[in-house]
């Protein structure tokens, strides 16, 4: 990984496109990096920040400085606030009210920016049932005035401006800005893409691709497994889809000649991406080890009910990564449950999930899912 300004230096990419940051809106990470690309007589954005009005004015800032009247198409890499949230409002610039420039993203998640207020309610519960089922909380331990008022939630109130659906173009049904291909990656979110340009050998990744550290102290720099978000990924569905990324992934940059990917946080590009893959490779191998050999490897442990939770102590850095290592071990514990090595209960109040060993799971049960056969990258 390089800071932006090195990585494009070196690969002679600079001038040719330009990483924005703006505020997240989130205490951390604190910012997103949109992507300006200028090809062929259009200006393309990746990405476009939250809805907050003072994000929205920086953005139009940074634009008006580069040059850039109008867009001729936003982006998306997934319909998360600090992703897409403003994409309604920062596509019309320059435009006539009421007109915009195509709005690019995947369909499974586009109900955030058409009802907004009925998507946040309805995520925001399910945040607090999902670390419910995580064993970081007791749902039944809030009442409805206690989660409407809650920190964690008023914190994620306000990202999306209503934008209606006729302004969207779907990037898994119909056609892309000339030059650019998606590639989806679902995971972190149902509906995360990736964007590759081929004639520039870029990617933008979204959240799936995440670099971290000080560019001034190169021994905190490092790659990030994304949290598995809420809506619609219930149990084992987001872990099976990240692996089955990064199966994708493989092969794509196997056979693509990917030179940067541009994290969407922090100030680095990947410039070996197959590195970041074996990393995370490595990461879910590391978790199902700490699971069959750390906490099974205790008889009375593996004879009592356990939460995903219990395994944070059993994997190094997850005391870095308090909520984002339980969504990881959730999923892989979900999955094994469903192909029988566990059994798990849902406790109708408080919604904790436990498991319970049923069978030892193999040894190389990760390492079968990772190799199994893929389709091959578009």
């Amino acid at each position: 990984m390089q800071p932006f300004a090195d990585a494009f230096a070196e690969l002679g990419l600079t001038g040719r496109l330009e990483v924005l940051p703006v505020p997240s809106g989130y205490p951390s990470p604190k910012h997103v990096n949109l992507v300006l690309r200028r090809h062929a007589g259009q200006t393309l954005l990746f990405e476009c920040g939250p809805a907050r009005q003072d994000v929205v004015e920086e953005t139009r800032r940074a634009l008006e400085a580069r040059g850039v009247r109008r867009l001729d198409g936003l982006l998306l890499t997934h319909c998360h606030g600090d992703h897409a949230g403003a994409a309604g409002l920062i596509s019309g610039i320059g435009r006539p009210e009421g007109e915009r420039a195509p709005i690019y993203l995947h369909s499974a998640g586009y109900r955030f920016l058409t009802h907004p207020e009925a998507a946040f309610v309805n995520e925001t519960y399910e945040i607090f049932q999902t670390r419910a089922h995580w064993g970081l909380h007791e749902y039944n331990a809030f009442s409805d005035e206690q989660m409407l008022n809650n920190a964690l939630r008023k914190r994620l109130s306000g990202y999306f401006a209503r934008t209606p659906k006729r302004a969207l173009s779907f990037v898994d049904r119909g056609p892309l800005p000339a030059g650019l291909r998606a590639l989806e990656t679902p995971g972190h979110s149902q509906d995360c893409v990736l964007y590759h340009d081929p004639e520039l050998g870029v990617a933008i990744p979204g959240d799936t691709i995440i670099c971290t550290g000080l560019v001034e102290r190169p021994e905190t720099h490092g790659y990030v497994i994304p949290i598995f978000t809420v809506a619609g990924q219930s149990y084992s569905l987001a872990y099976e889809r990240f692996l089955d990324t990064l199966r994708a992934l493989r092969g794509f940059f196997e056979t693509h000649a990917v030179r940067a990917v541009l994290s969407p946080h922090g100030k680095f590009a990947v410039t070996r991406p197959l590195e970041w893959v074996a990393f995370a490779e490595g990461y879910f191998r590391g978790i199902y080890r700490a699971l069959l050999e750390g906490f099974f490897g205790d008889a009375e442990r593996r004879a009592k009910p356990f939460r995903a939770c219990d395994l944070n102590a059993f994997i190094p850095n997850a005391g870095s990564h308090p909520v984002s290592t339980p969504s990881h071990t959730f999923g892989m514990l979900c999955t094994l449950a469903d192909e029988g090595y566990l059994a798990l209960e849902e406790h109708p109040f408080t919604r904790q999930i436990t498991f319970t060993l049923e069978e030892m799971p193999p040894a190389d049960y990760v390492e079968r899912r990772l190799a199994e056969a893929r389709a091959a990258a578009p």
